[in-house]
């Protein structure tokens, strides 16, 4: 693959500042543009979606302090400008930490952690927030033209010892599945895990209804590890089979840790209050590292990571029938592109997009390339953002038009951050 290099010297930092289902752009609107979003504090980008009716984004980050952090939910326009910024404010040290576009009422749902106070180590809370299209979310008491909002969460868990991080959800036949890890003891040591609440069983416009109903839990395999990206997608076919994405570091949970395998492994659930069946083992017998997966549109999965202490990067295309079994996987690795990969997605002409990011650099790098469906790269068809920390890429999705929409954490040289959206034609 050959490069091409795509370099930003300066940006405009604006203070008031998968796929989309978005129209392709006219031939007098330019398809790009490249935005950051800032406050008087640091702010770290988390996620975004996609308005469904064309409007634009809900972009979602965390402002931060030393002593404090609160979520904030900013309403983008298709062109990229702000409509308005709110900042969830509470005593609390509250992080955002995935998002969903719940498509029954088209609000958005966050899932987020809380800490009692920024010292403590565990967080004390796993809690969902809800917001409209416009960005302002529910229970803000009429102040939703001011910046600093209030707003009423929903509790997953109040946690006890051990603590639970639930990272990712999503929501089918009125269940909110979510899955997360626990935190054993003070080695590291983790237990991956799945909860399932009752959808209805909270009113999001009650303040006096405040707790999910966990419907069922279970508890996975043990693993070691500083990285938690653990993600959920839904299945192929038929509409009840979910899949659990992450790691797998221990077949047995009753065994040590220690010197197990990081290869990617995921868990079939064939009707939400049943068990899980076998995992299915993806990758090879090099120490993986899971990036995000991408279910086709051709019914296949897609797989991006890295192998561990090298500069390499994979993207594994797994056949999935129904039956558990290792058939129909093919992995094409790269050099020179990055050693992480951050996002998946789906263009219009089916082709795979991946971005990745270099991380450990003095100048960091970022990279999005293109694969066949069958998972090898398409010639000439890749960017490399180089900056001084401006293109740390966190989401990309598609648009019609082969139009690509990138969520960047921006970082400047006096370590100030801001989050950046970016359009561009790909």
């Amino acid at each position: 693959m050959k490069k091409n290099y795509l370099i930003y010297i300066a940006l405009l930092m604006l203070l008031s500042v998968t796929a989309c289902n978005l129209d392709p752009f006219s031939e007098q609107e330019p398809p790009s543009f490249d935005k950051l979003y800032a406050l008087s504090e640091n702010v770290e980008a988390v996620d975004f979606i996609c308005k469904p009716d064309a409007s634009g984004y809900i972009v979602v980050g965390n402002s931060k302090s030393l002593d404090n952090s609160d979520i904030i939910i900013i309403n983008v326009g298709s062109d990229g400008m702000q409509q308005n910024l709110h900042r969830i404010s509470t005593p609390f040290y509250d992080e955002a930490v995935s998002v969903k576009l719940y498509q029954e009422d088209n609000s958005v749902l966050i899932l987020a952690h809380r800490r009692v106070d920024p010292s403590e180590p565990e967080i004390e809370r796993n809690l969902i927030v809800k917001s409209n299209l416009d960005g302002v979310p529910v229970g803000t008491e009429g102040n939703d033209s001011s910046e600093e909002i209030s707003a009423d969460f929903k509790i997953l868990t109040i946690n006890e010892n051990p603590s639970i991080y639930l990272n990712d959800f999503l929501i089918e036949n009125q269940r909110l599945i979510a899955i997360g890890n626990i935190h054993q003891d003070g080695n590291n040591n983790r237990r991956k895990i799945t909860q399932i609440y009752d959808f209805n069983s909270v009113d999001f416009n009650n303040k006096n209804d405040s707790v999910f109903e966990k419907v069922r839990e279970k508890l996975g395999s043990n693993f070691n590890s500083s990285n938690l990206n653990i993600k959920i997608s839904p299945g192929n076919s038929p509409a009840s089979v979910y899949e659990i994405i992450g790691q797998n570091m221990s077949e047995n949970p009753n065994t040590e840790t220690d010197n197990t395998s990081l290869n990617i492994s995921w868990e079939i659930f064939t009707d939400l209050e049943s068990n899980a069946s076998e995992r299915i083992y993806v990758g090879s017998d090099q120490d993986e590292e899971y990036g995000d997966i991408l279910y086709h549109s051709n019914g296949k999965y897609y797989v991006g990571g890295n192998y561990l202490q090298t500069d390499s990067i994979f993207l594994i295309a797994k056949e999935y029938n129904g039956s558990n079994n290792n058939s129909g996987q093919s992995i094409f690795t790269l050099v020179d592109y990055g050693n992480r990969v951050t996002s998946l997605t789906e263009d219009e002409n089916e082709h795979i997009i991946m971005a990745t990011v270099d991380e450990g650099t003095l100048n960091s790098s970022s990279y999005i390339l293109k694969f066949s469906q069958s998972g090898t790269p398409i010639e000439d068809e890749d960017f490399e953002f180089i900056s001084t920390g401006f293109y740390n890429i966190q989401k990309i999705k598609s648009e019609p038009g082969n139009i690509l929409v990138i969520l960047s954490q921006k970082t400047f040289e006096n370590n100030s951050t801001a989050i950046g959206l970016m359009k561009i034609k790909f």
